[in-house]
């Protein structure tokens, strides 16, 4: 029997128990944390006040709560601008005036590459994502050996339905501000894990392209309201005002240099950290603003 399709089988022997109703929570944990990111621009700060559901998503929002108390995500940057959607938690901000952020937007696109080569935060997450480290709670692993799982992984349980996470009530939608956990698209097709997945059996398995989240995530940044069964979304916005303002500010500063003066594409190798991927092979491509969107900190409020 292939690796592959015993995978299948297991999930497929399995299913019923990933159907999530709200798990036991223990301690000061409560159903819906919340968390701050405050977001500079231009000399001035947002704070954006997050409601998460540990009731529905409880490893994903577990992952977050942990890089945040880690400082994981302070000082570091938009890198990635859409329309839809912002990009964060994956590199540094840099103010030097020579090879800082500002610096090296305004020198071009390949000084942009150096910069985000030299304050890439992969190794940075792999180090503090390492399972001998205790910081971050593992979720995915290599093996399932003797009735337990063996090599854990660094990487993230995908808490989506693609990866047979269903919730009977209540699933989140996509929302205005709302975050999701974010992954690369890879080329690993035919690799498969074991996932230690709350409420479900041991011995579970799942497609590594969808358990491969680090420490991406995405701001939404649209209006749009459609699930999505590909990405996590586990937390709300719950004053949306405040990013009306950021975004306001962020149109102002690019009327004011012209759209295509506003933005730079770069284009750069990712996933160098991740064994099943290798360094140089991931290639994607940014959008960077001028004017640097900076997350201050991110700060969980409420357990």
């Amino acid at each position: 029997m292939s690796f592959k399709k015993f995978g299948r089988i297991i999930c497929a022997t399995a299913i019923s128990g990933l159907i999530i109703a709200a798990p036991a929570l223990s301690g000061c944990n409560s159903s819906h944390p919340e968390a701050e990111i405050t977001v500079e621009f231009a000399g001035e700060t947002y704070v954006l006040e997050y409601k998460m559901y540990r009731n529905m998503y409880p490893q994903t929002v577990q992952h977050f709560i942990e890089l945040a108390d880690n400082g994981f995500y302070d000082n570091t940057i938009i890198h990635n601008y859409q329309t839809d959607k912002w990009y964060g938690g994956g590199y540094n901000y840099d103010e030097d005036e020579e090879i800082g952020y500002t610096a090296s937007f305004e020198d071009g696109s390949e000084s942009m590459l150096d910069y985000l080569d030299a304050t890439s935060k992969e190794g940075e997450y792999a180090t503090l994502a390492a399972p001998d480290n205790g910081k971050i709670t593992p979720t995915v692993y290599k093996n399932f050996v003797d009735g337990k799982l063996d090599g854990a992984l660094n990487t993230l349980i995908g808490e989506f339905s693609n990866n047979q996470h269903k919730i009977e009530n209540g699933a989140l939608k996509a929302s205005y501000g709302c975050l999701r956990m974010y992954y690369t698209a890879k080329e690993v097709d035919g690799v498969w894990v074991y996932l230690d997945k709350q409420g479900s059996p041991e011995g579970v398995m799942g497609e590594y392209k969808y358990n491969s989240a680090t420490s991406l995530f995405t701001i939404q940044v649209n209006s749009s309201t459609s699930s999505d069964s590909s990405y996590c979304i586990f937390a709300t916005l719950e004053d949306t005002t405040v990013l009306d303002d950021l975004k306001d500010a962020v149109s102002d500063a690019s009327s004011d240099v012209g759209s295509t003066n506003f933005t730079k594409e770069v284009s750069l190798y990712v996933d160098n950290y991740d064994e099943y991927v290798g360094m140089n092979v991931n290639e994607v491509t940014y959008k960077l603003t001028a004017t640097p969107i900076i997350i201050k900190s991110v700060k969980i409020t409420k357990r």
